[in-house]
């Protein structure tokens, strides 16, 4: 599937907008600027074809590091679709993340759905998240709830009861679902090989137990995180 840019006409579409490098394509914007010099959005930047439209400015910052790109300004992405004989599917990406995509359906100026068809089709399923995993906030643990065979009878003891309990059970499920991805053999007689396969499910734990505290509503920002860690020091 071709990506949306100014110089690649939506397929099947009788438009000549390639020509004219003038075609639907996302205009990327960093604090407030436009970074391109296509622009199909009069209120963002006067209407011109060019093939740049921003993306080569934008996405590299993508691979900062966390605190300069937290602090590098707001990043957003402003699209005008005005192809109008094209009412298949489009897509969000991540060039960066394998399978991170959504699909985005065209709609009228009612808000019917102008295609019910999944045209294009994707080669795999969009995982769908358990009622378990809603009720922690979490990916991934319907399947290792406790008790389970491959693991103990309990990673947290003497859980109270109410919100703090819930949540004690959920980081039992993700001790089950880490001890069980941890579990290894050593592949390809390669240390980096048996550091990626054990620090993998170590970490998609930690972004679990993030994710799980969040839900409990207790977390307002991360400074409440260090100043309950000082008081107990």
């Amino acid at each position: 599937v071709d990506e949306l840019e100014p110089g690649i006409a939506p397929p099947d579409s009788s438009s000549d907008c390639a020509e004219s490098l003038s075609c639907p394509a996302p205009m990327y914007i960093k604090g407030g600027e436009y970074l391109g010099e296509y622009s199909n959005i009069a209120d963002i930047a006067p209407v011109l074809g060019n093939e740049d439209f921003g993306l080569d400015f934008y996405e590299p910052e993508f691979f900062l590091d966390p605190i300069t790109w937290a602090t590098a300004g707001t990043y957003e992405i402003a699209l005008k679709f005005d192809v109008d004989d094209f009412v298949d599917d489009i897509f969000y990406f991540c060039h960066i993340h394998q399978f991170m995509t959504g699909r985005m359906k065209f709609v009228d100026s009612e808000g019917n759905v102008l295609k019910q068809d999944n045209i294009p089709l994707i080669p795999y399923e969009y995982d769908v998240i358990s009622e378990y995993d809603e009720s922690c906030g979490t990916v991934g643990l319907g399947d290792f709830t406790l008790p389970n065979p491959q693991c103990p009878e309990t990673f947290v003891c003497n859980k109270p009861e109410g919100a703090v309990g819930n949540f004690a059970g959920c980081l039992d499920s993700m001790n089950c679902a880490m001890a069980v991805g941890m579990t290894t053999n050593v592949n390809q007689g390669s240390a980096i090989a048996l550091f990626n396969h054990q620090m993998i499910p170590h970490h998609q734990n930690a972004v679990n137990m993030c994710k799980a505290l969040m839900a409990t509503g207790e977390l307002s920002s991360c400074e409440d995180i260090s100043d309950e860690g000082s008081s107990r020091q």
